[in-house]
């Protein structure tokens, strides 16, 4: 009997230590994406919020090498926090219009109706934007990788024209899948 008892306390320890260590990995996997947001966000008010600037906005997104249409949503960081939308994609407003001079940044959730596929387009495959003026933007994809949350690079203005899409990838979204077009 006092074998079984001494078993019994030993998995309870056992378990809330497993208990404590998952706790703990779980904050700092929260505070390290606080700080990728932070220095984001930093990054991010320094650009002009070009939508304002031109009354056009991206309506949908058209990705064939995924079979994806998607509507698209404004996206806006508060408090450090992104918004992001459920069904669609995100375009960052502090970002270029896509078709315009600037880097237009669209992100969305890692789901299969979403972005989840986003790892199947190649370098050269086309991604076409539609805008509520009516125009279409196409864009030829030319890099695709893997990122640190911490990179924002990917979000900085750049001197041509092109269109910036990313999602979350790896282990428990520690990573950023990203795809950038030219336009053409």
């Amino acid at each position: 009997m006092k074998i079984y008892q001494k078993k019994s306390v030993i998995a309870r320890v056992i378990y809330a230590f497993l208990a404590i260590f998952l706790l703990l990995v779980g904050f700092s996997l929260v505070f390290a994406s606080s700080a990728d947001f932070i220095k984001s966000n930093q990054i991010l008010s320094d650009q002009k919020n070009s939508q304002e600037q031109l009354g056009v906005k991206p309506l949908k997104i058209f990705i064939p090498s995924i079979d994806r249409t998607l509507d698209i949503s404004d996206g806006y960081v508060v408090d450090n926090r992104w918004t992001v939308s459920e069904t669609g994609v995100s375009h960052l407003t502090t970002s270029a219009v896509p078709g315009n001079r600037g880097n237009a940044v669209l992100y969305g959730h890692n789901r299969d109706e979403v972005l989840g596929k986003l790892w199947k387009a190649q370098n050269n495959d086309l991604v076409y934007v539609i805008l509520s003026d009516g125009s279409i933007t196409k864009y030829q994809i030319f890099e695709r990788r893997e990122v640190e949350p911490s990179q924002v690079e990917i979000l900085n203005n750049v001197g041509d024209s092109r269109l910036t899409i990313y999602t979350c990838s790896g282990f428990l979204d520690s990573a950023r899948f990203v795809i950038v077009g030219k336009l053409i």
